[in-house]
């Protein structure tokens, strides 16, 4: 079996990974785990083609894929117990200091995150990182997760539809259509707060994407954009 090799910072993160693959192996959405080594996994090759951005056509394959994740034992839990409130605070603080934001676009957004914030929130399993490059379509036509980084535990639900919202599809009603599906696969409902859970995401990938040096994904825009399609 073709297979790669994985390498960690730490066995700690190596065997997280490695425990997460085996919780999904049954599954076959990311790749078989063949070798756990100290901070080093191999894993399955997964042969396949590429996924285009803005192909609507496996639309519906993701939102299965990603369902799969988010019913693995999911968890409601208040949001006072959980620092996702906290954490987005801060990312707005820190974009003003960098003058990502201004002044007032960050208190507004601020202001708006509290107002948008639910009383409880889910959380569980979920793809940190859907975007096409880490998928592929495999010789059966079955849609599967290449990155095993991504497989992540302990999110905030909704954070892969999110992502996959922000650089998946490029028709504006595609990532409704998309949400439609994940409802429809019986996800956790973190629809009926799903700006909070875009909001969240989008502060901290700017700030990772800046302090990264990814300047290209450095655009005040894709959080202003979602303050000025609420009010509109």
């Amino acid at each position: 079996m073709p297979c790669k090799r994985v390498v960690f910072a730490d066995s700690h993160h190596a065997a997280d990974c490695a425990q997460r693959l085996r919780q999904f192996a049954a599954d076959r959405i990311y790749p078989l785990l063949l070798l756990e080594r100290e901070r080093e996994l191999w894993v399955e090759f997964i042969p396949g083609e590429p996924v285009g951005r803005g192909d609507e056509a496996v639309l519906p394959d993701l939102a299965a894929l990603l369902a799969t994740l988010q019913k693995r034992a999911p968890r409601r839990v208040p949001l006072r117990e959980t620092p996702w409130l906290t954490e987005l605070r801060a990312d707005l603080a820190f974009l003003e200091q960098v003058r990502v934001l201004d002044r007032a676009t960050a208190g507004a957004l601020s202001e708006w995150a509290d107002g948008i914030a639910p009383s409880h929130v889910w959380e569980g399993v979920d793809c940190s990182d859907a975007i096409p490059k880490n998928f592929v379509t495999s010789p059966s036509d079955r849609l599967r997760a290449v990155d095993i980084e991504s497989l992540a535990a302990d999110q905030l639900l909704g954070v892969g539809a999110a992502k996959a919202c922000l650089r998946w599809w490029t028709r504006p009603d595609a990532c409704a259509a998309f949400l439609d599906a994940l409802k429809a696969q019986g996800c956790p409902d973190y629809f009926a707060y799903f700006p909070f859970v875009e909001l969240s995401f989008r502060a901290f990938w700017l700030k990772s994407s800046l302090l990264e040096g990814k300047k290209k994904f450095v655009n005040p825009g894709i959080l202003t954009g979602l303050l000025e399609s609420s009010s509109g």
